[in-house]
């Protein structure tokens, strides 16, 4: 069995979580960065975060997740940030209930908030960003 051909038959929600792990990563290591190193504020920075890993999101999304939903580029692009959007308003508002509200060390409250709103990205994304029907 190639590499390919075993990743093509890895259940989707698992492909799609992988991808989720990667750009979870890279929004959670901006964060601390933008925060460490300019000093700039944890909802701030979290804006700036979330504009670089939708860019591999969506990329690790249409290639690898949904590879095989023939929906363009275009049309699933549009739904796609949508998705993303509402996602991260969700995310910047329970950021800042954790931060404000309870006082929460902003790396610990970006992880959990991080966790929490993946799985309303995947349901949005399987059913309407690349859903072929």
């Amino acid at each position: 069995m190639t590499t390919a051909s075993f990743i093509d038959r890895l259940p989707r929600p698992l492909k799609f979580a992988m991808v989720g792990a990667i750009a979870a990563t890279v929004h959670f290591s901006v964060v601390l960065l933008l925060v460490d190193t300019l000093d700039l504020k944890p909802l701030i920075a979290n804006i700036f975060a979330f504009l670089i890993a939708f860019c591999v999101s969506f990329s690790g999304q249409k290639l690898f997740t949904f590879a095989d939903r023939q929906k363009s580029l275009r049309d699933s692009l549009g739904p796609y940030f949508l998705i993303s959007l509402i996602s991260f308003g969700c995310n910047e508002l329970l950021f800042a209930i954790a931060l404000y509200l309870f006082h929460v060390p902003y790396q610990f409250a970006l992880l959990m908030v991080l966790l929490i709103v993946a799985i309303g990205t995947y349901l949005g994304s399987k059913y309407w960003a690349f859903s072929t029907s």
